[in-house]
């Protein structure tokens, strides 16, 4: 296990973290190779009773989803159920797409398919209806009947609808539901059981509350889980743990979840327009965030953001010489999980000292 020392230092950073970002409540994990692992939680878990936020809760992840689908197609192309270079006309029927709109481009956010989440008949019907969500089909008709964004492999653009299709492909190749697929792939490889798709409201209900503004009708914070379909995340919504998150990232970079050869093509890099700092070279992979020449040295992420929650997970690969993975979780989507992600990493770099905590 990490020292006694570094935990305390861990969760006073989280504890700091959390009042100087006048947030509500936070889980955080971080997992070192060959030092251990630290769990820590701070803050409220509700808005009323302002119950301790308890370290094992569970969150839906939102976009860090987006890592665990690339697991399954790249395991399903070692598998040969399908290949990375393939159309993705084979797997969804009557696509305008020619057949340079790969899953590979799916992956990487190059195939110029369109985002339903910046679409004004999407943002339209979430706000009318958050509770009742649009089908598979009709993510599909509002995105991609209009035609592609840009060329495919000429231009980059990230879009919830080309993972919405990938998720399609892994239920048809696996012959599985998502669920069936995240639990063969995933979370069943990994012994975990707090890692699991959120199949509708009633699921949803049962994890952390997450509260936000955008449905209310007096911009107050509410509990989202009581009035959001978690079917508008049309690509799928994981829930998981931070410490699950962290031993996922921990176990991919392992060599313990797809083969050497398959890590190579998840974290071959498209550099990412403009800027967003605090990265310094923004680039993506396969259903992988990345700063190549990031303030801790390479790092490959994912950062979930939606209704009530905010979250961000991944791995250092040489972390002052260690293989270092850290997640913080928020409850609320009012607070930056990034921000917070950064802060706990200073406390285990002190030479960066408290210019890094609130970055």
């Amino acid at each position: 296990m990490i020292d006694v020392r570094t935990e305390e230092v861990l969760q006073g950073a989280l504890d700091r973290l959390i009042v100087a970002s006048g947030g509500l409540g936070a889980t955080a994990a971080v997992r070192c190779e060959g030092l251990g692992s630290w769990t820590g939680a701070s803050g409220s878990l509700d808005l009323e009773r302002q119950t301790a936020m308890p370290s094992d809760a569970r969150f839906p992840i939102y976009s860090i989803t987006k890592s665990v689908i690339a697991v399954c197609v790249l395991r399903l192309a070692e598998l040969r159920a399908l290949a990375l270079d393939e159309p993705i006309s084979r797997w969804v029927a009557g696509l305008p797409f020619g057949d340079d709109v790969s899953l590979r481009r799916l992956l990487n956010h190059t195939a110029g398919v369109p985002n339903y989440s910046t679409l004004p008949e999407q943002i339209a019907a979430l706000k009318a209806s958050p509770g009742e969500a649009w089908t598979f089909e009709q993510f599909v008709e509002h995105s991609c009947q209009r035609g592609l964004d840009f060329s495919p492999g000429e231009g980059w653009c990230y879009s919830n609808t080309g993972y919405a299709l990938l998720k399609r492909a892994v239920e048809l190749a696996n012959a599985t539901s998502f669920a069936e697929a995240v639990q063969q792939h995933v979370a069943g490889p990994l012994g975990h059981t707090a890692t699991e798709v959120v199949e509708g409201r009633a699921a949803f209900e049962k994890l952390a509350p997450g509260f936000g503004r955008e449905f209310n009708r007096d911009a107050e914070l509410e509990d989202v889980r009581f009035v959001y379909d978690p079917g508008w995340v049309a690509h799928g919504l994981v829930s998981s743990t931070a410490a699950e998150i962290v031993e996922f990232y921990q176990a991919l970079f392992g060599g313990k979840l797809v083969q050497r050869a398959s890590l190579a093509e998840m974290t071959q890099l498209v550099r990412v327009p403009g800027d967003h700092p605090p990265a310094v070279s923004p680039s993506y992979g396969l259903g992988l965030m990345s700063d190549p020449a990031g303030i801790y040295g390479p790092d490959y992420s994912h950062g979930g953001g939606g209704p009530g929650y905010s979250l961000y997970a991944g791995c250092h690969l040489d972390f002052s010489g260690r293989r270092v993975s850290a997640a913080v979780f928020c409850n609320t989507d009012e607070m930056n999980a990034e921000q917070l992600w950064y802060g706990v990493l200073a406390a285990l770099h002190p030479e960066l000292g408290e210019t890094l905590a609130l970055i």
